[in-house]
């Protein structure tokens, strides 16, 4: 795994990280701060593993060389100086390492990894949605990964480019543009009342969390 080189910024769990210039937005805090360039390095790899747990050793092997600190060992202490700057809940530790977490996304149920919004909930292992009682609709990877991305923000219009740079590389459209046709291909499949257009973006139906002032940052 290696730091995606985009002119977008970095997306995942509410952070937004311009690697250009080390600032991060939180956008449930609607504030910024920024970080060093070893520390931009840490949490890049973290956001683009994107809920993984990766390892120090992980970690350490995916920043560029020349931010990369003299030890594995000391990857612990950047990450405790990460977590100072954008709030412990974002980054958690087990076993596995270290990884990232919206601290308001929605827990899984029943023990399934499952996430819900606006009605609809999908399981995320099998990659279906289940809308009421109605047969689970099956996607493909590109329409399942936009779809979960606005069933995370929960209510909260996510732009085009939002999206895109938020988008897994592997299911991520050729271009920023192309967003709007995996939308629209959601809306013949799940309905197009669904998906809700305006605020500057793309959200789900259902009941929005207060937009932040500094929303346009999406």
């Amino acid at each position: 795994m290696s730091i995606p080189v985009l002119d977008a910024p970095l997306c995942y769990a509410g952070v937004e990280l311009q690697t250009s210039t080390g600032m991060v937005r939180l956008h449930a805090e609607s504030s910024a701060v920024m970080l060093s360039g070893q520390q931009v390095a840490v949490l890049a790899v973290l956001i683009t593993a994107r809920g993984t747990p990766l390892s120090r050793e992980a970690i350490w092997a995916a920043m560029p060389r020349g931010y990369r600190p003299p030890t594995t060992a000391q990857i612990g202490v950047v990450i405790a100086n990460i977590r100072k700057k954008i709030g412990a809940a974002r980054i958690l530790t087990g076993a596995d390492g270290w990884w990232m977490r919206d601290p308001i996304a929605p827990e899984p149920v029943d023990g399934t990894d499952v996430l819900s919004f606006g009605g609809l909930r999908l399981d995320v292992e099998h990659r279906y949605v289940l809308d009421g009682p109605a047969r689970p609709i099956r996607l493909g990877p590109q329409g399942f990964a936009v779809l979960r991305i606005l069933v995370e923000a929960r209510g909260v219009p996510r732009s085009r480019r939002w999206i895109w740079s938020s988008l897994p590389p592997h299911d991520r459209p050729a271009t920023i543009a192309a967003v709007g046709v995996v939308i629209h291909d959601l809306r013949e499949r799940l309905g197009r009342n669904r998906i809700i257009t305006g605020g500057g973006g793309w959200r789900l139906a259902g009941p929005a969390i207060p937009r932040p002032r500094t929303a346009e940052w999406a």
